[in-house]
């Protein structure tokens, strides 16, 4: 009885449901999403991935550190850059659980540190109104907490520009 309960309460209440923002504010290419909303353009797959129609995002979420993050940046061209911490949470639906992001345009997302999926952003922490700038936020795309980690620590990456 207690198992047909649960799982009586987790659809009533959605927790099994997939993200799914409205199709008409994200608009995916082979490589990239643009948010109509947000004019932001995003890279489909984190960084050390690639997408492939009916597979997703392939390869393996390389993590990296920020100063490795700017060096990827350059390299990409385009002006490719880490999101800032207002500008991913554009991308989670705190809605839905997990992950907190459009798995049907932006890929599976799996935990990748053995903490979560935690991916980095450009924006320094701040406690009150001061700044700390050895630490910056971090969202993790599996349930939508957000974290501050030193500039040592290493996440995965999906750019914007």
């Amino acid at each position: 009885m207690k198992k047909y309960m649960a799982t009586f309460l987790c659809c009533a209440l959605n927790l099994t449901a997939e993200c799914s923002f409205p199709s008409n504010t994200l608009i995916a290419t082979t490589d990239e999403v643009r948010d109509i909303k947000t004019g932001l353009i995003w890279r489909r797959c984190a960084l050390g991935q690639t997408w492939q129609n009916n597979r997703g995002c392939v390869g393996e979420v390389e993590l990296m550190r920020r100063a490795e993050v700017e060096e990827k940046a350059r390299l990409l061209g385009e002006k490719w850059r880490l999101p800032t911490l207002d500008e991913l949470l554009t991308l989670v639906d705190d809605r839905c659980q997990p992950p907190v992001i459009n798995t049907k345009i932006f890929g599976k997302v799996r935990d990748t540190t053995g903490e979560g999926a935690n991916y980095l952003t450009a924006s320094i922490y701040l406690e009150g109104d001061a700044a700390i700038p050895t630490l910056f936020y971090t969202i993790d795309l599996l349930n939508g907490s957000v974290d501050a980690h030193t500039k040592g620590f290493a996440g995965a990456v999906r750019m914007v520009r």
